[in-house]
């Protein structure tokens, strides 16, 4: 059995489930200037608070006419939680909002702190949505990594923010479950990959599970011979990821290098090179307004 891909390669659907999360005038004036300046897809809508909106469209900033105040950014942050700002306080603190359909969109403002900690967030000044496109064969060049290596080896992909190695994750899920019998399991905390795969056949997937325990769980309960997890970021992560390679499971991740020397001077990744957690190490680009990518392969 197949699997099939819940949004067309245009981003219809995605982009229009975004819209309906903004204010009706906003919508559509964002509508109309889509209208009159067509591009092939839209990646980002960018709102800043007493500012114009910027769109990311075909992988350029786009500067809209749109602007938005103080009052414009509070109603559509209390829309984008579904007026229960409670129910998302989690994932705020964490910088983001799930807002459905495995969209989320970026919050920013003035923490509030309690022992150390953030405990909320409030003055928003900029929300960034992220609209997500399936882009077939993106992950080819892992996937041909993999195969070559009969799926027994780990890999952490790097490249510096917004490139696309989530969207190369998502597609090496589809490949994983179309092309293979591998057991894995996707550690999906913020909701993200999955939403877009209709079936899941040999996949396990921990939705909006913390990263550490995601890991712990499938290794422990799901028995995988792969686990796929999103941007290893800090130390206590990059800690149970070594819990995972000690486990004999292979891992595919990511994180944030600009290059091959940045990553390995990482000091959070010390412990996962020092134990050769990982076989490989990807780097990933894409020149501004392209969507091909770029692959540099180092054996680690």
């Amino acid at each position: 059995m197949k699997c099939d891909i819940k949004y067309t390669e245009k981003t219809d659907d995605a982009l229009a489930f975004c819209l309906d999360k903004l204010t009706l005038d906003i919508k559509n004036r964002i509508l109309e200037f889509i209208e009159s300046n067509p591009y092939k897809a839209i990646n980002e809508i960018r709102l800043h608070k007493n500012s114009n909106i910027i769109l990311i469209a075909d992988f350029k900033n786009i500067k809209t006419d749109i602007y938005i105040n103080e009052n414009d950014i509070n109603e559509i942050f209390e829309k984008l939680c579904n007026n229960s700002l409670y129910a998302h306080i989690s994932t705020i603190k964490q910088g983001y909002i799930s807002i459905g359909k495995g969209i989320r969109a970026g919050v920013c403002g003035k923490a509030n702190f309690e022992n150390g900690e953030i405990c909320g967030i409030y003055d928003i000044s900029s929300i960034n949505i992220r609209i997500p496109k399936h882009i077939y064969n993106a992950s080819e060049y892992l996937f041909k990594v993999l195969k070559e290596n009969h799926f027994n080896i780990s890999v952490l992909l790097y490249s510096s923010p917004g490139v696309g190695k989530t969207t190369i994750l998502k597609d090496l899920i589809y490949k994983l479950i179309n092309e293979t019998d591998k057991r894995f399991s996707v550690i999906d905390t913020r909701e993200e990959m999955t939403p877009f795969i209709n079936c899941q056949k040999n996949g396990d997937f921990f939705v909006g599970y913390p990263k550490g325990l995601g890991i712990e769980l499938a290794t422990k309960s799901m028995t995988p011979e792969i686990i796929i997890c999103d941007e290893i970021s800090s130390k206590n992560e990059a800690y149970d990821v070594l819990l995972s390679a000690n486990a004999g499971v292979k891992l595919i991740a990511t994180t944030h290098a600009n290059s091959i020397n940045e990553l390995l001077l990482k000091s959070s990744f010390k412990d996962i090179f020092d134990n050769r957690v990982f076989d490989y190490a990807i780097g990933v680009k894409r020149n501004e307004g392209e969507s091909k990518y770029q692959f540099t392969l180092d054996k680690l």
